[in-house]
């Protein structure tokens, strides 16, 4: 996926029904919330400083100002993600959106893991592929099983098993077995991806087919 540079408020006009805007950011942990909330001001038109969220029941951040009050067919909806060095971002004007990236390197427990949390299946999978691909491929299920769970505004706790993947080649899964809480399947449009080396992303929503749009901050990235 290429990341084209951009400024919020310069495209925000092109994000519509049909799209999804995507974006990728240097980040730092010590800025906690502060580069969600300056690309939502952008969106909106607004200073960073009227920009005021919430969080639902499960700890899902939204607009909760009234210029982005939820039930507003203006309002944005979107997600976020971090890990290491970026995140991204994923805005849309209607339907949610789940967004997930995990950094590859890590000092990985993957068929442990799998074995334990899992569908017995993608398990299997895991454990047939040589240790590199393993690790490869457990990242990009990892990511595929958070950005489904955050469209909906779910957590871990809701339970990995119940959504399954099937592998269709490197990191890219596509789901198969959906919990009756998520709605069908073949309603979901997963979309894995690297938005920078050594980094594996996903997207997720439910619904029709969208435009993915991705841009990246303007500001020198790391690495």
């Amino acid at each position: 996926m290429d990341f084209v540079e951009a400024i919020p408020n310069a495209v925000a006009s092109r994000l519509d029904d049909q799209s999804i805007h995507l974006w990728r950011i240097p980040y730092a942990s010590s800025q906690r919330r502060a580069p969600l909330v300056a690309l939502l001001a952008g969106y909106l038109g607004i200073p960073e400083s009227t920009v005021t969220l919430g969080e639902d029941a499960r700890g899902k951040p939204y607009l909760a100002n009234a210029t982005g009050a939820r039930g507003d067919g203006a309002a944005l909806e979107f997600n976020w993600s971090h890990s290491g060095d970026y995140a991204l971002i994923a805005v849309s004007r209607r339907g949610t959106v789940g967004v997930d990236i995990e950094r590859l390197g890590k000092n990985l427990r993957a068929i442990e893991i799998a074995r334990r949390f899992f569908d017995a299946g993608e398990a299997d999978v895991l454990a047939a592929l040589d240790p590199e691909a393993r690790d490869h491929a457990f990242i990009g299920l990892w990511c595929a099983k958070e950005a489904v769970l955050k469209a909906v505004g779910e957590g871990l706790s809701f339970g990995l098993a119940r959504l399954a993947f099937a592998h269709v080649g490197a990191a890219d899964w596509d789901l198969a077995m959906a919990d009756s809480a998520l709605g069908e399947a073949q309603d979901w449009h997963v979309s894995g991806f690297d938005p920078a080396p050594g980094y594996r992303g996903c997207l997720a929503w439910r619904g029709g087919n969208r435009r993915i749009l991705a841009f990246r901050s303007p500001a020198v990235t790391p690495g």
